[in-house]
């Protein structure tokens, strides 16, 4: 029984020793309205948008969108910077071009908006677009790249 133990310990110190632990976390910018203040301010955190609404006054004070959220390896002890969002790979469009939702039977079908930002989604295997929605009360709403088409110019 002691040469089981023994052996099941060096095997233990010897895995533990070779392997590197990596942490990872989810980092989130976020469009927060502060109602008392009137001013909007688009940030990148690591608090969950419901953590950063109970931390920063609650729903009373402040509103949030989340614009983009992505994985990030490492940690942030010791006031480490967040890491950037990923690059699209081989983006269709760019910040700035305006685009049209192309979405049979939902509710932005057809809605022509502006892209703020785009990253892409190793996940979802996909790059995302944040769009604005300036005629539909400035909305914002993130989409795939095959759900947009390039918008025809005003008539």
């Amino acid at each position: 029984m002691q040469k089981f133990w023994g052996c099941g310990l060096i095997m233990l110190v010897s895995l533990l020793a070779g392997a590197q632990a990596h942490g990872e976390y989810r980092a989130y910018e976020l469009e927060v309205y502060d109602r008392i203040e009137k001013k909007t301010e688009i940030l990148k955190t690591t608090f969950s948008p419901s953590d950063y609404l109970l931390l920063h006054g609650g729903s009373q004070r402040i509103s949030i969108v989340t614009r983009a959220s992505w994985i990030c390896w490492g940690d942030t002890s010791q006031f480490k910077e967040i890491c950037p969002p990923p690059d699209p790979i081989s983006p269709r469009f760019s910040v700035g071009d305006q685009v049209q939702v192309v979405l049979k039977r939902h509710v932005t079908d057809q809605w022509v908006g502006v892209i703020e930002n785009v990253f892409y989604r190793p996940d979802l295997r996909s790059n995302v677009y944040g769009i604005r929605f300036k005629q539909q009360k400035n909305l914002y709403a993130r989409y795939y790249e095959a759900n947009l088409q390039a918008a025809a110019p005003p008539k």
